[in-house]
């Protein structure tokens, strides 16, 4: 749900980074077919940048098992696997494109390192977009998982396009405090109202489908434990206002970094739960 710059091949470049993907095939009839299906997959690219602006990827259903011939469909798969994957000229754009994620995180969790590409729609399904630049997005492998090759057949299941959309406009993730021996937080999606109905309504089905509650909640009871010995001397040195303002500054920090980061919503839980400030870690 966290924003990465679109790659920039755009129109004739589209068909560059498809030659770079396609120029080690050995097999003469192989190549063949993929040079001809050149023109298909720039046309694929195009109708993918439009839907995608638009939340519509479902729209694409018509592309799906393209071409019809199957040594053609296995030639475009095999442009991603041996082309790009594997062979250092399309290597290149396959790391270029990882490092395309800000900090090196994943646009789906927001936590873990990017470390594959994933096609948001499925290169099995979608032989055409196997290598088009704006179906494969840096993601960290456990994600890449979660997501799995199942296509939304609307827009209100549709998984977030960290190219064309990203939930970073409003505020959306919170949490609240659920035990106190050993400290522990319960992390929900609560967009506001900056976002539409339908917009809500993707945040809350993508931050169950990748199960973000469980993820951040693990990653705050250890960053909790770790801040132990320091809280309990703000609690001896100041009581719980020094405990508060330390936990309230902290959380303000972290939300200069990014308003939905789990670290804001935790610190900001923590600050405004009585129970935690005036008890010992």
């Amino acid at each position: 749900m966290w924003p990465v710059p679109r790659p920039h091949y755009a129109g004739w470049d589209v068909l560059n980074f498809y030659g770079s993907c396609i120029v080690s095939n050995r097999s003469e009839d192989s190549r063949t077919r993929l040079i001809h299906l050149g023109k298909d997959v720039r046309e694929a690219a195009e109708r993918y940048e439009s839907a995608a602006y638009f939340g519509e990827l479902h729209r694409l259903k018509d592309l799906e098992n393209q071409p019809d011939d199957a040594a053609s469909r296995l030639d475009l798969l095999w442009a991603y696997t041996r082309g790009l994957v594997q062979n250092a000229t399309g290597r290149r754009h396959y790391d270029e494109l990882l490092a395309r994620a800000p900090q090196g995180r994943c646009p789906f969790c927001g936590h873990r390192d990017v470390s594959t590409l994933d096609h948001q729609l499925p290169k099995a399904s979608y032989p055409l977009l196997a290598v088009v630049p704006d179906n494969l997005v840096p993601s960290c492998s456990e994600c890449n998982h979660r997501k799995n090759d199942a296509v939304a057949p609307t827009t209100a299941t549709q998984i977030l396009h960290p190219y064309f959309e990203h939930a970073s406009n409003g505020r959306w993730l919170f949490a609240r405090v659920v035990s106190l021996d050993p400290p522990a937080l319960l992390f929900f999606a609560e967009p506001d109202s900056t976002f539409t109905a339908t917009m809500q309504g993707r945040i809350r089905h993508q931050f169950t489908q990748f199960r973000l509650a469980t993820l951040y909640g693990t990653q705050a009871s250890r960053q909790v434990a770790g801040e132990r010995l320091r809280l309990n001397q703000l609690r001896q040195e100041g009581g719980p206002a020094a405990v508060r303002e330390h936990l309230r500054a902290t959380a303000h920090s972290w939300a200069a970094t990014s308003l939905n980061c789990w670290q804001h919503a935790m610190y900001e839980a923590l600050a405004t739960d009585s129970g935690f400030l005036n008890t010992d870690s």
